[in-house]
């Protein structure tokens, strides 16, 4: 296995519960909204738009769910706020249909938007239903905002088929461990009572931060000695090849008329290396994630030379583990797309 292998195995990884995620519910349910041509002439005023069509159908789908689907079920309760969700996939969806474009410019876009949204809203009586937020432009790291959201949304109601199901604990350990960088951004910013800092809903995951519920989970003993003793079978098989390279019968490390040319720069020693710590990482792999809080995952990175600037996926996070970037769900990918994935 080569590292493009392990690349390509990261990007093509998928979470086997994603379906039952809360947050991606809705979003299915955006994407799978039918006769939106009413909705659209709403939006017409987009038209003029860069990508026009599609910003379109963006706000049809909103204004068409918030008809049909929010305004039944809003005042029955959530356990989260389904407006705060919407905002975010209308958000990021405007960033996924205009990659170059700047980020003054989507939110001009997203401006335009707006009015159409309250307007529709107004005309319709729809007194006190989801309305577009404004501050939203203002927050900087809104990705990150969008990403903690839906984990704590998420949170609990897979906890509860994870205690259940305990083959799906691995794949869950993962997916809460990659979140640990959420937290590690937003303890340097909260408590703060201005939310353009500190989102309001932090103090509510707080309880999720993965350093206090990792514990909890049933598998988590038992991937913390896997990981232990991975790492040690790597580090003896690694010290046990480049001491003994010197005196090998494939000679002295000097290249020979007879052997083919090293383009790589690197010794044949930490090319073995490379491929015993590559085999490792296969077999550490759980559910195609590589798991980012060991040494082991610092050794692969580092102790080989590689470019870290080259593992990053389409959101420009670090795939050293799953980067789930809590996509809204797309079921049509020539719908609303002009490059391959969304950057939210």
């Amino acid at each position: 296995m080569v590292l493009s292998d392990v690349l390509k195995e990261l990007k093509g990884s998928n979470l086997s519960f994603r379906d039952e995620l809360y947050s991606e519910i809705l979003y299915k349910t955006l994407h799978n909204l039918k006769q939106l041509d009413d909705y659209v002439d709403v939006c017409s005023p987009l038209g003029h738009l860069q990508s026009g069509n599609n910003i379109k159908k963006i706000c049809a789908r909103v204004l068409k769910y918030l008809e049909t689907v929010y305004k039944e079920t809003y005042k029955q309760g959530h356990a989260y706020d389904v407006c705060l969700l919407l905002n975010y996939w209308v958000y990021s969806r405007l960033f996924s249909i205009l990659p170059h474009k700047d980020e003054n410019y989507i939110n001009q876009v997203y401006g335009q938007l707006q009015p159409i949204w309250t307007g529709f809203l107004e005309d319709k009586h729809y007194q006190n239903l989801c309305e577009p937020i404004n501050e939203m432009v203002s927050h900087k790291d809104w990705r990150e905002r969008k990403e903690l959201y839906e984990y704590c949304v998420n949170y609990s109601a897979i906890k509860r088929i994870v205690d259940i199901l305990e083959y799906r604990c691995d794949e869950f350990h993962v997916y809460v461990e990659n979140k640990a960088r959420l937290y590690e951004h937003f303890e340097r910013l909260c408590p703060n009572p201005d939310t353009n800092k500190c989102p309001e809903f932090y103090k509510d995951c707080i309880k999720y931060n993965p350093k206090n519920v990792l514990p909890d989970l049933k598998c988590h003993t038992k991937i913390k000695q896997e990981r232990a003793a991975a790492q040690s079978s790597a580090l003896q098989l690694t010290n046990g090849l480049l001491g003994s390279e010197p005196n090998s019968e494939e000679g002295d490390g000097r290249m020979m008329p007879s052997d083919p040319p090293n383009l790589s720069g690197k010794s044949q020693a930490v090319e073995n290396v490379g491929n015993i710590l590559l085999g490792v990482v296969a077999t550490t792999m759980t559910s195609g994630a590589l798991y980012r809080f060991t040494p082991l995952g610092g050794m692969i990175r580092n102790g080989l030379g590689w470019n870290t600037n080259n593992m990053r996926n389409f959101n420009g996070s670090d795939i050293r583990l799953y980067d789930y970037a809590s996509e809204p769900f797309n079921p049509y990918p020539g719908e609303e797309h002009n490059i391959g994935y969304h950057p939210a």
